[in-house]
């Protein structure tokens, strides 16, 4: 699949109905970071690349950066915002030692951002697997069930 279908799919995989204004801003936003990754791609990804994806793919909810508040996936709570940043800081040290598919599955389940984690999920696993130009979705049921979006 080529960058520009995955990037369409993923913003309506997110729950944004195809051809609404909600969805064409969130089209630029993820293709402006999808650039920023194929260009500044460097081997080790940064806490402050992820924050400024985080903020390139959802500017107004993600202004601040990091969350500052509790969220639920589901049924499954994430971790307390004040364990944010400690546990993206782990990851990204210990992140030599996971398979790029382990790494995304880790940082979806810290859920660093009020919105648009999925998405920056995709940008960086396609950084890590070095595949901008032809993405791969990760499996469906990576977390035991097939995924479901809003």
């Amino acid at each position: 699949m080529n960058y520009v279908s995955y990037i369409a799919e993923e913003v309506a995989r997110q729950g944004y109905e195809w051809g609404t204004n909600s969805w064409t801003l969130r089209i630029g936003w993820l293709h402006g970071a999808w650039q920023y990754g194929r260009l500044y791609i460097a081997d080790e990804i940064t806490l402050k690349d992820i924050i400024f994806l985080g903020k390139m793919i959802e500017p107004i909810k993600n202004e601040n950066g990091l969350r500052r508040v509790g969220v639920m996936v589901g049924d499954r709570t994430c971790p307390p915002a004040e364990q944010v940043r400690g546990s993206l800081e782990r990851l990204i040290k210990n992140g030599k030692l996971l398979s790029p598919i382990e790494w995304y599955k880790e940082f979806e389940l810290i859920h660093p951002f009020v919105d648009g984690n999925g998405r920056t999920g995709k940008v960086l696993l396609a950084w890590l697997r070095k595949d901008f130009d032809n993405p791969e979705f990760p499996p469906e049921d990576l977390f035991g069930t097939p995924t479901t979006n809003p």
